[in-house]
């Protein structure tokens, strides 16, 4: 979210107006094993972007992006701490650990490194833990301090829709715009990640317009619609199976959605060409370990959400409540 995005629907707070004011830490949902063929290492970055820092790797030690594990991309305008995974046959390449770890260090923090028996994947369950200052941009009285902070437990209580954060889709959505190149061969990638991005973010867009069709009928789950772990789903597209009955209520729904965007046979088969398969998404998702303060006028949150659900939206949408406080 664009500073003056929140300008536009917030009088009493601002977002983001410092990188400070937004720290994320991933914690991983497993315990490193201290042995194995993995080197984790934890690191701190800011002003950069994920990509920026693995960019930076592959090109000083000539290795390729699979070569390098990580859960998420995380924000350029924040302070972020996430982890890295690296083989122990690249390592043996490049004398070792200490000079990777050196090499990182030149461009992010280090903060931590443990051998694994296995490196990250993406799909692994990582926990996103947020600390976000809003900042007041006027004096409050206790009253408005304290109608501000029952509006975010109120919101923290509540299952908010789970769109992918814009930054998924790259600088002006070129991401998810290559994909009909890709789909017809008008260009290629020496690294198949590049291609496999651009159809992932591609992917996600199309989430986000099946969600915002999707809302209007409500929180509750539609005949045939996939349920996992509680929690109602639909696919990032990447796979054309598990749908629902095409003759129940979300199968009309789905297959009306499918037809409206071209998703089809060669849709398919381009994401399977890339080895990229069905990955359910849930439609809501709730804020955990939820913590509310205020340091003089300033609103601090804290919260952790899964690795695959944006805290921009949520706080976009905290912002369009809170702005109603000004009138």
């Amino acid at each position: 979210m664009k500073r003056e995005q929140h300008q536009k629907t917030s009088t009493i707070f601002d977002f983001k107006q410092k990188s400070f004011d937004f720290i994320v830490e991933e914690k991983l949902p497993f315990k490193l094993t201290g042995k194995g063929d993995a080197l984790f290492v934890l690191f701190e970055k800011q002003n950069k972007t994920t990509m920026d820092v693995i960019n930076f790797l592959c090109k000083e030690f000539h290795i390729s992006r699979m070569t390098l594990g990580v859960a998420w991309l995380k924000d350029k305008d924040a302070i972020t701490r996430q982890w890295i995974s690296i083989y122990k046959s690249a390592l043996d390449k490049m004398w070792w650990e200490r000079v990777f770890i050196h090499t990182l260090s030149r461009i992010t923090r280090v903060l931590e490194a443990e051998w694994h028996t296995r490196p990250l994947q993406m799909t692994d369950p990582i926990t996103n833990h947020f600390s976000i200052r809003l900042r007041a941009t006027q004096h409050l009285s206790q009253a408005i301090k304290q109608e501000a902070k029952e509006i975010v437990q109120q919101l923290f209580t509540e299952w908010f829709p789970n769109f992918f954060g814009t930054q998924r889709f790259g600088i002006n959505g070129k991401n998810r715009e290559l994909w009909k190149d890709i789909v017809n061969k008008k260009t290629s990638f020496r690294e198949p990640f590049e291609a496999k991005f651009k159809l992932q973010a591609y992917a996600s867009w199309l989430f986000n317009q099946y969600l915002k069709e999707r809302l209007p009928l409500g929180k509750q789950a539609l005949e045939w619609e996939i349920i996992k772990n509680g929690e109602i789903t639909w696919p990032v597209w990447w796979d054309d199976i598990l749908l629902a009955d095409p003759k129940s209520k979300a199968g009309i729904f789905q297959q009306e959605f499918m037809k409206k965007n071209q998703i089809d046979t060669n849709f398919f088969t381009v994401f399977k060409k890339y080895k990229l398969f069905w990955i359910p998404r849930a439609l809501w998702v709730m804020p955990k370990d939820t913590r509310i303060r205020f340091q003089e006028d300033d609103i601090l949150l804290d919260f952790s959400l899964p690795s695959w659900a944006y805290a921009s939206i949520l706080i976009y949408l905290l912002l369009e409540k809170l702005w109603k406080i000004s009138y």
